[in-house]
């Protein structure tokens, strides 16, 4: 298939408006949900993305969910507390940079991203996270990309 290719330099803050980098994340595997408040199905799969997070986040597996809200972190924040999201760290990236260098066309659309940097999936439109088959599907591909 295709060559798994490296992702771009995304740089965004988190809750505390400390500078991040995607490539802090290097050495494990990330999952890159980007999403906003103002997209529904965004909405509607972010406690799935949370429960993945508590299930099946460690040192070798991330859930990253980045928010690209204009309005700011306040909104991101509201939200986390009103949906009761508790597993996931809040990341902005504000300007929204991250969806032209990662080519993102939609919203939500999530990546998998190998401890070498590289994306080994793409998910455009909405899971359900936390099913079993997804989480199947998930484990198959970190699998096969630690077998390379």
């Amino acid at each position: 298939g295709e060559t798994a290719r490296f992702v771009p330099e995304v740089a965004f803050v988190d809750a505390d408006g400390q500078r991040r980098s995607i490539t802090e994340y290097r050495g494990r595997y990330v999952l890159l949900n980007v999403w906003a408040t103002w997209c529904p199905p965004c909405v509607k799969e972010m406690p799935a993305l949370d429960r993945l997070q508590a299930l099946k986040g460690n040192a070798q597996f991330e859930v990253v969910a980045l928010s690209v809200d204009r309005k700011g972190m306040q909104l991101v924040r509201d939200f986390y507390q009103r949906v009761g999201l508790r597993s996931l760290g809040i990341y902005l990236d504000q300007d929204g940079r991250s969806m032209s260098s990662l080519r993102i066309t939609g919203l939500p659309t999530t990546l998998l991203v190998d401890p070498s940097g590289r994306e080994i999936a793409r998910w455009a439109g909405m899971r359900e996270w936390d099913s079993p088959e997804i989480i199947r599907d998930i484990e198959k591909l970190i699998t096969q990309a630690g077998a390379r």
